[in-house]
């Protein structure tokens, strides 16, 4: 498996488990969203997550979460960083975040901004604002090229930035009875238009050897589906790519949405190099005032 396609699949997996970074707070969406917020007294959860990044069973990343739903709203934040082995080919550095509405199904970005830094050379800020009836407005610095592999305006209109995405898998809002692993997590990234499927398998129990989570969980498979904005050769490797799988546990949360969190506590792919996995190293559900969870079930790991 070439380096571009093995980077590819870590990126896929980290997207697909919800690690895709995010973390500019206070960013204007995020204010709209306190200001809104401040009409009406309701519950502040927030939800703080980690993950660790393994290949071959050797440690290559970690990324963490926090984010925190209000009135309707959300604000997230996280920071993913690779190390180790895999930075021999892949050195990566990624701060975002954003700020939006949580509707009944669906998710509405207000702001989205990135910084990804790649070595002590490459840097890549990409901030995506939302306007009503229009795609995203894109603001990329240095400059990239949208127009040689273009997205159309109905696909940038279809997409959340990738930490909404990240947001739409946590909130649980595409999970019900039927789907409890959610449906599609629709996403662009303000240069390329993808897809992260969701298809329910079973239920099974999980106890992660650090501790952090023993109990019931959803057993789903993830097929992370390229539309636009790339290379006919990235388009002919992605349909090759190995199935990802993750098993996603319900994590109570009265007052959200769907009334819990849909965590993945474990994603995994294996690939022809091995398997590539990201754990949960660490969970804390919260109400302001107060940490609400699922206790007998869950525990933290610094």
């Amino acid at each position: 498996m070439p380096k571009t396609t093995i980077r590819h699949v870590l990126s896929a997996i980290a997207v697909s488990a919800a690690l895709i970074v995010p973390a500019l707070a206070g960013a204007p969406g995020a204010q709209i969203a306190s200001a809104a917020a401040s009409a009406v007294v309701a519950p502040v959860h927030t939800l703080d997550l980690a993950y660790d990044m393994r290949f071959w069973f050797i440690p290559f990343g970690h990324t963490t979460y926090h984010g925190v739903f209000e009135n309707g709203t959300y604000q997230a934040s996280s920071y993913f960083k690779t190390s180790g082995l895999v930075s021999v080919f892949w050195q990566a550095e990624i701060d975002a975040g954003s700020s939006g509405r949580v509707e009944p199904h669906a998710i509405k970005p207000y702001i989205y901004d990135s910084y990804y830094r790649r070595g002590s050379e490459k840097k890549q800020r990409v901030k995506l604002t939302y306007r009503p009836d229009a795609p995203p407005e894109l603001l990329a610095d240095p400059k990239y090229n949208t127009t040689k592999y273009p997205v159309s305006v109905k696909e940038q209109e279809e997409g959340l930035d990738p930490m909404s995405a990240v947001t739409l898998i946590f909130s649980g809002v595409k999970a019900d009875a039927q789907n409890p692993c959610g449906t599609v997590a629709p996403v662009f990234d303000g240069r390329r238009r993808y897809d992260i499927e969701f298809t329910y398998v079973k239920d099974q129990p999980v106890k992660l050897d650090n501790g952090v989570y023993n109990g019931p969980a959803h057993l789903c498979r993830l097929h992370y589906k390229q539309i636009a904005g790339y290379k006919p050769k990235m388009l002919k490797e992605g349909a090759a790519w190995p199935t990802i799988f993750a098993e996603i546990a319900d994590i109570p949360a009265e007052g959200t949405p769907g009334g819990r969190f849909t965590v993945p506590v474990k994603v995994w792919a294996d690939t022809s190099w091995g398997r590539v996995t990201a754990e949960l190293s660490h969970l804390k559900p919260g109400e302001a005032g107060g940490d609400s969870g699922n206790k007998g079930q869950t525990g933290n790991r610094s």
